[in-house]
């Protein structure tokens, strides 16, 4: 049986960190990504195979 992940967008939102250099960095089941928007968590977060709810 497959686990079926799933997560907020405001709850991942609330993962990233603000960089003082710009940017964010976000840490998603041990890997962690430099993105310059947080927009940019939806397709992460979906590579990992979790379903976002908005």
């Amino acid at each position: 049986m497959e686990t079926v992940k799933t997560a907020t967008f405001e709850y991942l939102i609330g993962m990233a960190k603000e960089e003082p250099e710009g940017g964010f960095t976000f840490v998603l089941d041990g890997t962690a990504y430099h993105i310059d928007d947080v927009l940019e968590i939806s397709r992460i977060a979906e590579k990992h195979g979790y379903i976002v709810i908005y």
